[in-house]
C-alpha cells in the first residue's frame, strides 16, 4: 500500500510540474502578442494543461495525506502488538516472581501492580491494574479498591513510591484501625505484611533512573501469614532483590514503549 501511494505521489508531482511548465511556456509566448485575458483565451485547449496540472497537485497532496494516515495506522498496529506482547511477558514474569517470593517466605502471597497517575490537583495516586495481578489468597475488600494517594499515612506502597526504594513491612494485627474509613474499606484486615518496590522511570539518553521523574508505579507483594524463622531477615533481603530485579525489567519495558511512542511518524494524525 505504501509503495503504491509513494508511486502515485511521485507520478502526480512529475506530471504537475511538466504540465504547468508547458502551460507557462505557451502563455508566455501568447502574452507577448496581447493583453493577459486575450492571451489566456487565445490558448484554447492548451489551458487544459493548467487544469490538469492543478488536478495533479491536488492528487499528489491527497496521496501524501493518505500515505501519512496509512503509515500512522501501521505504526499504531505495530505499537499495539508490541504493547500486548510486553504485557503478556510482564504477566508471566510477575507470576514467576510471586512464586519465588512465596517459596522464599514459605507462605502464599499475592502480587499486584499499581499504576501511578495524577489527579486534577496535581497529587500522585496509585491505581490497581486489575489485569497485572497474581491472586493466590482471597481478599474480598480489594474488589472495591479504586485508588489511593501516595501520601496517605500508613500505606507502604505509597511510601515506596515517595522514597523510591523497595520496602518490606509487617502490619500490626489491628492495622485496619490506623486508616481513614474510606481507605480502610479497601484494605483486607487479615493482611499481615507488604513488600513494595517502585518501578522507576529511565532517562531516554542515559538509560539510568531519572530522579526528577515520578515512578511509573509500584509492584506490591503481600500476604496474610507473617514470614518467620531464624533466617527471616535473609529471606526478606532475597525477596526484596527479586522484586527489585522485576521492577528494573519493567522499567526497561515501559521505557521502550515510551520511546516507541515518541518515534511516531511526524505529521501523523493525532489519535
Amino acid at each position: 500500500m505504501l509503495r503504491m501511494l509513494t508511486s502515485v505521489r511521485l507520478a502526480a508531482s512529475v506530471a504537475s510540474v511538466v504540465m504547468i511548465g508547458c502551460w507557462v511556456n505557451f502563455y508566455t509566448e501568447q502574452i507577448s502578442q496581447g493583453d493577459y485575458l486575450h492571451s489566456l483565451l487565445g490558448l484554447g485547449w492548451d489551458n487544459s494543461l493548467l487544469v490538469l496540472g492543478v488536478f495533479s497537485l491536488v492528487a499528489g497532496e491527497s496521496a501524501t495525506r493518505r500515505w501519512a494516515m496509512v503509515e500512522h495506522d501501521e505504526f499504531r498496529q505495530r505499537y499495539l502488538m508490541l504493547q500486548q506482547r510486553q504485557r503478556r511477558l510482564l504477566e508471566s514474569t510477575l507470576g514467576l516472581v510471586c512464586e519465588l517470593i512465596s517459596k522464599t517466605f514459605q507462605i502464599p502471597c499475592n502480587a499486584r501492580y499499581f499504576v501511578a497517575e495524577r489527579d486534577g490537583e496535581g497529587r500522585h495516586y496509585i491505581r490497581q491494574d486489575r489485569d497485572l495481578a497474581v491472586l493466590n489468597i482471597s481478599m474480598p475488600r480489594e474488589f472495591g479498591f479504586t485508588r489511593i494517594h501516595v501520601d496517605t499515612p500508613h500505606i507502604v506502597s505509597g511510601r515506596a513510591f515517595r522514597e523510591r526504594v523497595p520496602l518490606f513491612q509487617e502490619l500490626p494485627v489491628a492495622h485496619s484501625d490506623l486508616y481513614d474509613p474510606e481507605v480502610g474499606r479497601m484494605i483486607e484486615p487479615a493482611q499481615r505484611w507488604v513488600l513494595a518496590c517502585p518501578v522507576l522511570r529511565l532517562d531516554a539518553v542515559t538509560n539510568s533512573h531519572a530522579p526528577e521523574a515520578p515512578p511509573h508505579g509500584v509492584i506490591v507483594f503481600y500476604g496474610t501469614e507473617v514470614p518467620e524463622g531464624p533466617d527471616r531477615d535473609d529471606r526478606v533481603r532475597t525477596s526484596l532483590d527479586y522484586a527489585q530485579r522485576f521492577a528494573e525489567q519493567m522499567s526497561h519495558m515501559l521505557n521502550m514503549l515510551e520511546l516507541s511512542t515518541e518515534s511516531e511518524p511526524a505529521g501523523a494524525p493525532v489519535a
